[in-house]
């Protein structure tokens, strides 16, 4: 079964925003905050991806 890409975002940015609380219950719990703070980067970079322009399924070469 193929995606839509509404469907693909929708998909990438509610993994994004998982990884994002996980992430910070893991630093508040075991790590230091002010310290590690740039591993929140990875979500966030996750999520822009997902927000990317597409190509339509119709100008995609094959």
């Amino acid at each position: 079964m193929r995606r839509t890409a509404g469907e693909k975002r929708v998909l990438g940015l509610w993994s994004a925003a998982c990884l994002l609380v996980l992430l910070v219950v893991g630093l508040l719990w075991v790590g230091d905050l002010s310290l590690q703070w740039p591993v929140l980067a990875v979500p966030v970079l996750w999520a822009a991806v997902a927000l990317r322009p597409r190509r339509s399924e119709s100008t995609r070469p094959r």
